[in-house]
């Protein structure tokens, strides 16, 4: 009988079940038996084949199992039953494919006769305990994986970017990559100052801070791949709380203890009052902002026909002309009559009356003030409890003194008790100056950052090219020592109503100049 060799290893180091024994036991049991054996090669056996995929589709043995080659063997010879499959479910189905062509299996450990229904059975138990044993070792594979991750231990596998692996006493575990960990921090505090995600996404790929996939393949000496930064994984960096040293999933959901506390793993490479300020800048701005976004995009609005202007470009010549205009405008389609504004000197001329009004006043930022709901500890005691109640019912049963435990429990009631009657303390933001004026802050920003800023404080201004728009711009009287709250731009070819919205609460009289 012609007997097809059955070669597989789950891992390439894995000695006691090598390739070279399985061979020499198939090898032994065909010259005893008087039979023949199939030749085959290296690329016939499947090694570092785990025993869960099926022998249809394993890249050894699958192609030995397509009906063009079945006539070249006439049973399949395995050194151990597990080296053909860990499953039952596997495991019957090739043995009812194997039937229906007339095909034999021969397996030297333990001995079994698969033409007997006895033989069949056996080899279906003996399948069964394969499975058990390798779904054992998948069920330690993850507890030990998952309780790493808990600890907050390294498991191998992407590092948060701005940190890197290190050797503890026990394990690995995570601590801030001294060159990344800035990176991170000018990352955040560039967005919280009102960068675009476009513009700090231009300074990473401009100054040649490799990709965090990147950052890993240096780490480890690997040569670099040609990718650049995206927008997206920008903003995922900055979303993330892995950045406060809390240990998240792949889908960058927080893991927490079984009290439902959050796991910490390391120094965070930000402090919280940053991170909450970008969160809520991320949460205010769902979509990221294009690259390219015109200062007075969504700010600058038409006299007219009241919709948003838009920046435009017109070539005349040799020389291109930057406009703002309407949507109607743009598309000339007869639904608003409003002629567009030059882009230069609308700019230019909101901006110099913007630092004229408020330039000397300094910038208030608002900074959370952190919050406690005792969710945490309510958690914590409510599962104490839990075990407790357990545990005295179980020595109850056994006829054990639980006086001491059931004097725990009482303290654990009472905890809980107290920490339901604290009222939660709601986390709020509250004004800080920051010693930088507005001048300052204006100046230090690009066209895409002064959008952001003028967005955030909802200022508004009411565009015309012909006229001076009919539009009360007088908000009532005003407190001496009170930010403007509007102004009036006049001149030939360029008319408009500022609103200074919410700036004023973002502005401080006691630095104006």
């Amino acid at each position: 009988m012609r007997l097809l060799p059955c070669i597989r290893l789950s891992v390439l180091d894995d000695e006691s079940t090598s390739p070279e024994r399985q061979f020499g036991k198939i090898e032994t049991f065909a010259r005893l038996g008087d039979h023949e054996l199939v030749s085959i090669t290296e690329a016939d056996y499947d090694l570092d084949i785990s025993g869960a995929v099926s022998p249809f589709d394993r890249p050894g043995l699958g192609p030995w199992l397509k009906e063009d080659r079945l006539a070249e063997w006439d049973a399949i010879c395995v050194a151990k039953l597990d080296r053909l499959t860990r499953s039952l479910f596997d495991f019957v189905t090739l043995i009812s494919w194997l039937e229906a062509r007339g095909k034999a299996l021969f397996c030297i450990d333990p001995m079994l006769d698969l033409t007997t229904p006895a033989g069949r059975a056996f080899a279906a138990i003996t399948a069964t305990f394969a499975q058990f044993e390798r779904e054992t070792i998948a069920a330690r594979v993850r507890d030990a994986y998952d309780k790493l991750i808990r600890d907050g231990h390294y498991a191998g596998g992407q590092v948060p970017f701005g940190y890197r692996p290190v050797k503890l006493t026990k394990g690995w575990g995570y601590e801030p990559d001294p060159e990344y960990a800035l990176v991170v921090a000018e990352l955040f505090d560039r967005y919280a100052g009102y960068e675009s995600l476009g513009s700090v996404t231009r300074w990473l790929n401009d100054t040649g801070v490799p990709t965090p996939w990147n950052a890993t393949r240096k780490r480890n000496g690997k040569p670099l791949r040609d990718t650049t930064w995206k927008t997206t994984s920008v903003r995922k960096i900055l979303a993330s709380p892995a950045v406060l040293g809390a240990t998240v999933t792949t889908t960058g959901e927080l893991v927490r203890d079984k009290d439902g506390v959050v796991v910490y793993r390391a120094a965070e490479l930000i402090s919280r009052d940053v991170y909450e300020r970008v969160q809520a800048r991320l949460r205010a701005n769902p979509v990221s902002a294009k690259v390219n976004a015109w200062a007075l995009t969504q700010v600058a609005f038409c006299a007219d026909c009241k919709s948003p202007m838009y920046g435009t470009t017109a070539k005349y010549g040799d020389k291109m002309y930057r406009y703002y205009g309407c949507v109607h405008s743009i598309r000339r389609d007869g639904l608003c009559t409003a002629r567009r504004v030059n882009a230069d000197d609308l700019e230019s001329t909101l901006s110099s009356e913007l630092l004229s009004l408020v330039g000397g006043y300094e910038v208030v930022e608002k900074r959370l003030t952190p919050g406690r709901d005792y969710s945490e500890d309510i958690a914590r005691v409510a599962e104490q409890i839990g075990h407790l109640y357990m545990e005295i019912q179980v020595d109850s049963l056994s006829g054990q003194d639980v006086s001491g435990k059931q004097q725990t429990l009482k303290r654990a009631q009472d905890e809980l008790a107290r920490l339901h009657s604290l009222k939660p303390v709601t986390a709020g933001m509250k004004p800080v100056k920051t010693g930088v004026t507005f001048r300052q802050k204006w100046e230090a920003l690009n066209d895409s950052g002064r959008n952001e800023f003028l967005r955030s404080a909802d200022v508004r201004a009411v565009v015309s090219r012909e006229h001076l728009p009919a539009i009360d711009h007088h908000e009532g009287p005003l407190a001496p020592l009170e930010v403007p709250r509007s102004a009036i731009i006049d001149k030939p070819g360029l008319y408009a109503v500022i609103h200074l919205g919410g700036l004023g609460d973002m502005l401080s009289r006691a630095s104006a100049a």
